[in-house]
C-alpha cells in the first residue's frame, strides 16, 4: 500500500522537492517510519531483512518516544540507515 506525504526535506542533490508529494511506501507494522519503496527494497539488499527489522523496530520506537523524535515524524526517515549511524550499531548489539 502507497501513501502520499509531502517531503520536507529539500537538500540540494537529488531529494526530492518541498512542494512535491512523494509516493512513500507503508511498512507494515512501522507506519511513523517513511520510507519510498525503492529505499525500502535498497535497504532490505543492503542490510538483510532481519537486521533491517531491528532497525525499524528501533526507529519507529524513538520516533514515538523521544521528544526528539517528533521533529522527524513525517518526514523521509532513510537518512537514518546509514552503515556507520547509530540506527545500525545499535540494531547489530541488539539481540531480539
Amino acid at each position: 500500500m502507497k501513501k502520499f506525504y509531502r517531503i520536507k526535506n529539500g537538500k540540494k542533490g537529488g531529494r526530492p522537492d518541498g512542494n512535491k508529494y512523494v509516493a512513500t511506501f507503508v511498512i507494515p507494522d512501522f507506519d511513523t517510519v517513511i520510507l519510498t519503496e525503492c529505499q525500502y527494497n535498497n535497504l532490505i539488499e543492503r542490510y538483510g531483512v532481519a537486521l533491517f527489522t531491528r532497525a525499524l523496530e528501533i526507529l519507529s520506537d524513538w520516533l514515538n518516544t523521544k521528544p526528539i523524535g517528533i521533529k522527524y515524524k513525517g518526514k523521509n526517515n532513510y537518512a537514518f540507515f546509514r552503515s556507520d549511524g547509530w540506527l545500525i550499531n545499535t540494531a547489530k548489539t541488539t539481540k531480539n
